[in-house]
């Protein structure tokens, strides 16, 4: 049996493994020329990084050890900041307690977080955060972050609030014993090169073609064109955007990106012990910062910081909207017997690495 798989990212290079180890001979076509996607690790001035943070969220030992057994993984908690312009102070995110009780406009917030309906029944993003924290907290964190980071008018567009206010929207507690006794939730490769041996051991069997841009693809045929030559298969698995793969068959969807901007500061670190990246939801065109060796553990007398800036000059974000997830449901549910789509751009869903594995993992349920 044969199977062609487009994409070499996370998704890709898993469903590589899992399927030559099921004695399938798979063809691998990535469009750049290296494996992973936004986990690839890149260096800059002797420094690792990816293009955004790319540690894993160790929820499901089964996926910890999977990498762990290719990549040794080594442990930590996940600690970032945000930067309230207004109060001129860094504060620890998600919202919490400790850091209301610093903020010079307290007892106004205390009024609105007494005010709250005791349910949230929201019918878009705004009001569940506002119903959630109140409006003082909602423009300070949220608002102005999530209107430039995804290019909009008003959060109100965003009919599920879910996916932004998880769990409890304002945390309590001792955050220095957390972070000391808690347990780690977050893994990251010990090796400089991060991910990458990993996505090399994923397609050792595997033929893979890098660096080529797909020309066509025929899903009734199950073949795809590459530089003139036809490639066929039994199966095809597809990574790439569900638009592209489809020919913009039902319409574009649509996408957010981001532009990366490595800097190196002549200091050993920049943030605080422990912490990892800061959020900043001002008026500022970067949404986030991230130093690197806090994430990778690389030691040098030097260090990283990587800025990120909305753009459309990737597809990395879909947009949850409901006219474009329907759109995208249209697109799955006519793809061909025989074709399959995954991953973050394949299903049109922000999948996390650990969700990207599950994600193969049911497909290959499905399809054995």
């Amino acid at each position: 049996m044969k199977a062609i798989i487009l994409g070499g990212g996370v998704s890709g290079c898993v469903a590589a493994r899992e399927l030559t180890q099921r004695n399938f001979e798979v063809t691998l076509i990535e469009k750049n020329n290296y494996l992973g996607g936004g986990c690839h690790t890149f260096f800059w001035g002797g420094h690792p990084y990816t293009e955004g943070p790319r540690p894993l969220h160790v929820i499901n030992d089964r996926i910890f050890n999977y990498i762990n057994d290719i990549v040794p993984m080594r442990l930590f908690h996940l600690y970032l900041d945000t930067y309230i312009e207004q109060d001129r102070s860094f504060y620890s995110f998600p919202i919490h307690w400790d850091d209301i009780q610093q903020m010079p406009d307290k007892e106004k917030i205390l009024k609105e977080l007494d005010d709250l309906p005791e349910h949230n029944d929201a019918k878009n993003l705004e009001d569940g955060w506002l119903n959630a924290v109140g409006p003082t907290l909602y423009e300070k964190y949220v608002k102005t972050y999530t209107e430039k980071m995804w290019e909009i008018e008003s959060n109100k567009v965003f009919e599920d609030y879910a996916w932004t206010v998880k769990g409890r929207p304002i945390q309590k507690g001792d955050r220095t014993v957390e972070l000391a006794t808690g347990k780690p939730d977050h893994a990251y490769p010990i090796e400089e090169t991060g991910y990458n041996r990993f996505f090399e051991y994923c397609v050792k069997d595997t033929k893979v073609i890098l660096g080529k841009e797909i020309e066509k693809v025929n899903l009734k045929k199950k073949a795809v064109y590459l530089e003139g030559e036809e490639f066929c298969a039994d199966i095809i698995i597809s990574t790439i955007a569900l638009d592209d793969l489809m020919g913009n068959e039902f319409g574009k969807l649509r996408y957010m990106g981001r532009d990366f901007y490595p800097i190196v500061f002549p200091v050993e670190h920049l943030f605080k012990d422990g912490h990892h990246f800061i959020h900043y939801p001002n008026c500022e065109k970067y949404t986030r910062i991230v130093e690197y060796k806090n994430i990778t553990g690389h030691v040098s007398k030097d260090s990283l910081v990587v800025m990120e800036i909305p753009s459309h000059s990737n597809k990395l974000y879909p947009y949850k909207i409901k006219s474009e997830t329907e759109k995208a449901e249209k697109y799955i549910n006519s793809l061909p017997d025989g074709i399959y789509s995954i991953g973050r751009l394949g299903t049109y869903r922000y999948l996390n690495i650990g969700q990207c594995f599950e994600n193969v993992w049911e497909l290959m349920e499905r399809i054995f």
